[in-house]
Formats: C-alpha cells, sequence, structure tokens
C-alpha cells in the first residue's frame, strides 16, 4: 500500500534512510517533510519499507529523496512507489527533477524506466566517506508528450 507520510512513519523511514545513505537526513529532517513536502511510504504488510518525498514548486517538482529497505529492493517497489508518488501529485507538473549519485546504477536504471532522462552532470557534488566527491547526475521526467520531445 502506497500513501501519504505521517508522523508515525518518521521513525522507520529515519531507519531506512541510515541504512542507505552515507549522509542521512535526520528524524528532524523527516518531522518537517512530513509537513512541508508531498511525502510517501510504501508497506508490505503494515511494515514501512520505503518512502519518497517530493517538493512541488509550481508546475515544477523536485525528487529530493527516495529509498526502499535494502531486503525489499529489486523487487518492484521502488517503481511502484515512485509512480504513485508522481500521480499523488495535487497540481500535475510538467517536470519532474532528480539529482543522483553516478555510481548509482539500479536507482538510474529505475527512473530511466520511470520516464527520466539524463540532461547534465553536476561534478563533486555528493561527498563520499573518505572524503572524495562523487558526480550527481540530473535527470529530468517531462510530464506532458508535447514537452517530453525537447529531452530526447
Amino acid at each position: 500500500m502506497i500513501r501519504l507520510m505521517n508522523n508515525t512513519d518518521v521513525r522507520s523511514v529515519t531507519n531506512i534512510e541510515y541504512k542507505v545513505q552515507t549522509h542521512p537526513w535526520t528524524m528532524k529532517q523527516f518531522e518537517e517533510a512530513v509537513q512541508t513536502y508531498q511525502s510517501t511510504v510504501i508497506e508490505e504488510d503494515g511494515k514501512v519499507i520505503g518512502f519518497c518525498i517530493l517538493q512541488p514548486v509550481l508546475d515544477e517538482a523536485n525528487l529530493l529523496l527516495m529509498a526502499v529497505d535494502p531486503d525489499f529492493q529489486g523487487k518492484g517497489y521502488g517503481y511502484k512507489l515512485l509512480e504513485e508518488s508522481i500521480n499523488l501529485l495535487k497540481n500535475s507538473p510538467v517536470q519532474i527533477f532528480l539529482e543522483v549519485r553516478e555510481s548509482n546504477v539500479a536507482a538510474i536504471a529505475l527512473y530511466e524506466k520511470a520516464g527520466f532522462h539524463q540532461i547534465d552532470l553536476r561534478k563533486n557534488y555528493y561527498p563520499n566517506p573518505d572524503g572524495s566527491r562523487e558526480h550527481a547526475v540530473i535527470m529530468v521526467k517531462s510530464c506532458s508528450d508535447d514537452f517530453a520531445s525537447l529531452f530526447k
């Protein structure tokens, strides 16, 4: 089941975030996200196994953060969560933007499957635990057929 995130989900979401990110959001940031952004969760047998946080801005949206618990990855939950989260946006955006680590091949493949296309590279964007930095792939999904042709 996919639904809007609420305050009772914050601990579960934070735990997932700490499993998958080298620089995770804090519990306080997730509490703020529930109030400020469109935040959704996906459940399996009543347990939160993933989340997606979108920031609508006029006729666009930014995908700020998305993760699925490692125990449930590779089973289609991420794709379902992403598609339903986009469908739940109150005002249909013309474009949705995101940034993803260049090395996160699985996430890039998921985003491409969902209709995102790479438009740029932000050099040395993400910090790594060893002090080095990694490039961010900037991707966009066009939500109208006329606009989509600009990015192909």
